[in-house]
């Protein structure tokens, strides 16, 4: 069964119904479209970057036992708050090759402007890190951030 539309006026069979967007429809839509991409535009293109706006002061090494910790102060310079931080202390000969690295994360939320203490744990830490002629490199590597 094919459906039949007749006009209410004079009452003609209408064999093409088209429906279509005004002008002034399109003027009002596309403004409410731009608004509700905005979130996905700053998820992608302003999203803040934590190896750029954390720095990592006071850095100690001492060994614990059998062990080896790397503490130190991790500073948010930047304007957003991090969280799920990683700190990634790697270790190099007196040549400058390289050994061994450890990974942590810090669970706390840092603040911007906010300081944060962290210790990085290396129970069986290779020989050649505790030389004292060994060189350490401790840098942030990753971090989330709410970009609303």
């Amino acid at each position: 069964m094919i459906a039949k539309m007749k006009c209410s006026n004079c009452g003609a069979e209408m064999s093409n119904l088209n429906m279509s967007w005004g002008k002034k429809q399109l003027w009002f839509i596309i403004p409410i479209m731009l608004l509700g991409f905005l979130p996905m535009i700053k998820l992608f293109w302003f999203k803040a970057e934590p190896t750029k706006e954390l720095s990592i002061t006071e850095v100690q090494k001492r060994t614990n036992g059998s062990g080896l910790e790397i503490v130190g102060l991790l500073t948010n310079n930047g304007t957003h708050t991090f969280s799920s931080v990683t700190v990634e202390a790697e270790f190099f000969d007196a040549a400058g090759n390289f050994i061994d690295e450890e990974t942590s994360y810090i669970r706390s939320d840092i603040a911007k402007g906010a300081k944060e203490h962290f210790k990085i744990t290396v129970k069986t830490p290779p020989a050649q890190a505790s030389l004292p002629d060994s060189k350490m490199v401790v840098k942030v590597t990753g971090g989330h951030s709410m970009p609303f």
